[in-house]
């Protein structure tokens, strides 16, 4: 029997393919990072929560890649 089931690796991997543009957002009220992301074949845009640590990663890989190009 063939598994048509993907993992859920499988699904992120073919999300983060087809991904157009992410838009690093801070929520005001507490500081905490959100993610908005769109993809190719979607009209609406999707969003999720940083945890501080993940959003201080986030930042500085962010701050890398703009010096980087800079160079």
């Amino acid at each position: 029997m063939i598994d048509v089931m993907k993992s859920a690796e499988e699904v992120y991997r073919d999300k983060a393919k087809r991904v157009e543009a992410i838009i690093p957002t801070f929520d005001p009220a507490n500081g905490d990072m959100i993610l908005v992301y769109a993809l190719e074949d979607e009209r609406v845009g999707r969003s999720f929560r940083l945890s501080p640590e993940l959003g201080a990663t986030f930042r500085e890989l962010i701050s890398l890649a703009i010096r980087t190009k800079a160079n």
